[in-house]
This record gives structure tokens, C-alpha cells and sequence, in this order.
């Protein structure tokens, strides 16, 4: 008959706990580093153009850190987290991201290496930058009374990270531009 393995315990007598890497409670709130774009031309959202929808498509969105809201807003650059969501104040929507929650692997683990060929059917690596979309019709048409420029800042609000991730530069992409359609 096998003895069972001892379980070890502290002075006190409860079992010690596992030495070992681990992470503790997500942290939640906090803004990271506030995203204002250059001003682009806006004409096209002009009152009497035919402007029907507008969207804001942002490419190469990294995603392998925090969790957060993205809240838009057009010729806002001083938003942060306080301001509020209307129209006046140059609201145009928000998107969210489901961060990672960062790297636990050894060093160039989590890289995402390479290019695939075009008919490399094999899925892509989870952390492959993605793509947003914020339709920002009305926010727009609102801007192009008055202004002929626009500018975009993203406020990115924290809802969830750790002790891996990079608070301060959340929002990180690598372009964006403003898609629109005539009816």
C-alpha cells in the first residue's frame, strides 16, 4: 500500500499555497493614453451631398493586452473620460475590445509571426491585429455644418487588466479612414 504525498504546511498549520507565477484580480477602470488623429477633409458629409452613411474603419487594432471601451469623438482632441456622450460635444460612438490580458509565455511567444499565402486555409493567430468599424453618420453631418475638417479621438476606458498589461497605451492601431456611401 502507497502512502499519499504530504501535503506541506505552514507554522500555522494550513497547506502552503503554490509558489508559482500567478496573476491576481483583474483591475478595472482608468483611462489609458487618449488617440487624436490629424484633421481630414469632410465636404462629402456636407448639408445637400448625398451622403447616406458614414463609418470610421480603423485597421490593425492590437487586442493582446487590456480590455476597454473606445469612445469616438469628432473635433473633440480635449475628450477624456468625464465627457459627456452627446452631439455637441462631438460623440460619434464607441467600439469594444476583449483584450488578452497579456503574454505568460517565454519572451516572442505571443508575436505574430510571418505572412500566410493567400490560400492558407489554416486559422489565423489569435492574436492577429483586427479590424473596427463605427458607423458615425450623424456625428459627422453634425461636424460638416459648421467645419470642413475632422479630427477623431479615441478615449479608451479600462474594464479590465492586469499586472501584464500596458495601461498608459492601450489604443493602438495601425491606420484608419472614413468610408462613406451615397444612396
Amino acid at each position: 500500500m502507497a502512502r499519499a504525498p504530504r501535503t506541506p504546511r505552514s507554522a500555522a498549520g494550513e497547506p502552503e499555497r503554490r509558489r508559482g507565477r500567478s496573476l491576481g484580480p483583474a483591475k478595472r477602470g482608468g483611462q489609458g493614453k487618449v488617440f487624436t488623429s490629424a484633421p481630414v477633409g469632410i465636404e462629402f458629409a456636407a448639408p445637400g451631398h448625398r451622403l447616406n452613411r458614414a463609418d470610421l474603419e480603423i485597421e490593425g487594432v492590437f487586442h493582446g493586452e487590456v480590455s476597454y471601451e473606445g469612445r469616438v469623438f469628432l473635433n473633440n482632441p480635449n475628450a477624456d473620460a468625464t465627457t459627456p456622450r452627446t452631439l455637441e460635444n462631438g460623440y460619434a460612438g464607441s467600439f469594444h475590445i476583449f483584450g488578452h490580458g497579456g503574454c505568460l509565455g517565454d519572451p516572442g511567444h505571443c508575436e505574430v509571426r510571418g505572412h500566410r499565402e493567400r490560400y492558407d486555409f489554416r486559422p489565423p493567430h489569435p492574436l492577429t491585429p483586427t479590424r473596427i468599424r463605427v458607423t458615425i453618420t450623424k456625428a459627422l453631418q453634425e461636424i460638416a455644418k459648421t467645419a470642413k475638417e475632422a479630427s477623431v479621438t479615441i478615449v479608451p476606458l479600462i474594464t479590465a487588466a492586469n499586472e501584464l498589461c500596458d495601461t498608459q497605451n492601450v489604443f493602438r492601431c495601425e491606420g484608419m479612414r472614413l468610408v462613406s456611401y451615397d444612396p
